[in-house]
């Protein structure tokens, strides 16, 4: 059984449904999209996370 995903990863689209970010994630090599991919699963199972990792883009985010 796979572990709940505590804090899901949601991707912005735009009105017409495009996704900017992961298309963006898609043209990058394999091996950056990797460690991308690592970074985002560590927020995902062991949120809440702080510094060094995590912190705030400021107002409110």
């Amino acid at each position: 059984m796979a572990a709940k995903r505590p804090l899901p990863v949601i991707f912005f689209r735009t009105a017409s449904g495009n996704e900017p970010v992961r298309e963006w994630l898609k043209r990058l090599p394999s091996d950056e999209r990797r460690l991308i991919g690592e970074d985002l699963q560590v927020l995902q199972y062991r949120w809440p996370l702080g510094m060094p990792l995590v912190d705030s883009l400021g107002d409110g985010l």
